[in-house]
């Protein structure tokens, strides 16, 4: 005889309230305490306020509650989130059973795009007041994230090229069809058997053809084109492969991983992003940055201005001896982010940017001669090569670029070869740019070890996104749904890490 444990039975009748089934210690109450200790109002929420008559719209409350348990559970589908509020019992307790349709559930993130970014930035003031966020150092990064937009439907120049030939093709073989000026057309291939119908062909692939071109030189000015997300890009994705994706750039604070700035570009590449993402952490943050010179055309002018301000050398001393006061807040990136007018800005703002530079290459492939190898003494203006070789400036003074040569050392040098292709020698240019990327490169020298910090504070957040919460694409379409959506799943984010780092209790006792 087979003996097991058995529950009470599905006849039973047992009277339990939904507080009683919901743990003290359940994180469902972090969201509800949260969300209850909001002003809808000045959040910004559709129906926050409502009128004496019509229909009853869903309290935005519950709808905020709702969104962020289902995202903080991974779930995010419409329907899916629809089929939760009838069968989950933690989503009974915290909407107090309301049961929206799906379609009332997309609607309130296409509606209440603002209204979520101000929500996630309620949770960063609040996680402040916690004093979880340093506001010493952050760390910027992007990543791609698939967009809601296939491949076929990505034009490129030789995809759009071969359309047009195609469309061509088949133009051409129609009107020498209809040059035949036969009344049946007798052609198995083409399905078609009247002249009226062969026209109608023909008047479409001319159609088509004029908007192929048109798009041809829409992607001559902006490059690949998306036709269901417009605002979407082919990209290159990790594990070298591509995907039609968003850039999504993210600056977390290096205390305990929050993040506190996002943003969306369409641009698949990091540079021209770190002076942006280093700012809006900065707004988010309260800091107040030194105001910078937009103007890049006075570049010249601007160095020279700072330079009078503080030496090179007084700057790189300070690194040394940890007397950087001047600077506000430091700032970690990849060498993707190295871009002289970012690098420029964030030192001109108070910004200390640890960055690394990128790797250059020569053209006879030996890495010995790479222009980093050729050592810059600014006292005396000069150039050494790897061979110990001095390369003078021969510029004139107008001149805004600087050229280092020295060509009757290179053509007796035994390494020429493995230097440069050209007959006259190696030549250096070198311009106003190298003075801020000296600095910089000096900074990166002297923080090597807080560099290395930058990969487990920014890609930790990434990793818990895509793997842990499985949002590896987007559901919405638009550079505006996309981003809302990004501040839902960053803030599903902050909301986990808060609840990891202090416990459900005392998060809960919302100050």
């Amino acid at each position: 005889m087979q003996r097991y444990e058995k529950g009470e039975g599905r006849e039973q009748v047992k009277v339990v309230s939904l507080e009683e089934m919901i743990e003290q210690d359940n994180p469902v109450r972090v969201i509800d305490a949260f969300v209850n200790s909001l002003d809808m109002i000045k959040l910004g929420f559709k129906y926050a306020e409502t009128k004496e008559t019509g229909r009853k719209p869903k309290d935005p409350s519950d709808m905020c509650k709702l969104y962020l348990y289902c995202y903080f559970n991974g779930i995010r589908s419409s329907r899916k989130i629809e089929r939760e509020c009838t069968r989950n019992i933690e989503i009974m307790w915290l909407t107090d059973n309301i049961t929206p349709h799906n379609r009332t559930i997309s609607d309130f993130r296409k509606d209440n795009k603002k209204a979520i970014e101000n929500l996630f930035k309620e949770f960063s003031m609040l996680c402040d007041m916690l004093g979880l966020i340093g506001k010493e150092m952050i760390a910027v990064d992007g990543s791609k994230f698939r967009a809601s937009n296939s491949r076929r439907k990505n034009l490129t120049k030789n995809k759009v090229k071969k359309m047009i030939k195609h469309h061509e093709e088949s133009a051409q073989r129609y009107m020498e069809l209809l040059e035949e000026n036969d009344k049946e057309i007798d052609d198995q291939s083409l399905e078609i058997e009247t002249k009226e119908e062969l026209q109608e062909k023909l008047e479409a692939a001319q159609k088509r053809i004029k908007e192929l071109n048109e798009i041809a030189e829409e992607i001559e000015k902006n490059g690949n084109i998306s036709l269901t997300d417009k605002d979407s890009k082919h990209m290159s994705v990790s594990n070298n492969g591509t995907d039609i994706s968003h850039n999504v750039q993210v600056a977390v604070d290096s205390k305990n991983h929050l993040i506190v700035a996002i943003d969306v570009t369409s641009s698949p590449a990091d540079q021209g992003q770190l002076h942006n993402m280093s700012t809006l952490a900065a707004k988010e943050l309260g800091i107040e940055l030194k105001e910078t010179t937009e103007n890049t055309e006075d570049t010249a002018d601007d160095i020279k201005n700072t330079e009078e301000k503080k030496s090179e050398n007084e700057i790189i001393e300070d690194i040394e001896n940890g007397q950087d006061n001047e600077y506000l807040m430091t700032v970690l990136a990849d060498k993707g982010y190295y871009q002289y007018e970012d690098l420029k800005k964030c030192l001109d703002s108070g910004i200390l940017p640890i960055v690394p530079k990128q790797k250059n290459s020569t053209k006879t492939g030996n890495e010995k001669y790479i222009i980093d190898n050729f050592i810059y003494d600014k006292d005396k203006d000069i150039y050494i090569c790897p061979e110990n070789k001095i390369l003078k400036n021969v510029s004139r003074e107008t001149s805004k670029e600087c050229s280092y040569k020295n060509k009757a050392a290179c053509i007796e040098c035994l390494q020429k070869d493995q230097c440069t292709k050209s007959a006259k020698g190696r030549v250096i240019i070198r311009s106003e740019q190298n003075d801020i990327y000296d600095k910089v490169n000096e900074i990166m020298d002297e923080n090597k070890e807080t560099y290395k910090l930058r990969q487990q504070i920014v890609e930790h957040p990434f990793g818990t996104i895509k793997r842990t919460l499985g949002y590896t694409y987007f559901l919405t379409r638009g550079n505006e749904n996309v981003r809302a959506e990004s501040f839902i799943h960053f803030l599903a984010y902050n909301l986990k890490r808060v609840i990891n780092i202090k416990g459900v209790k005392e998060t809960c006792n919302l100050p």
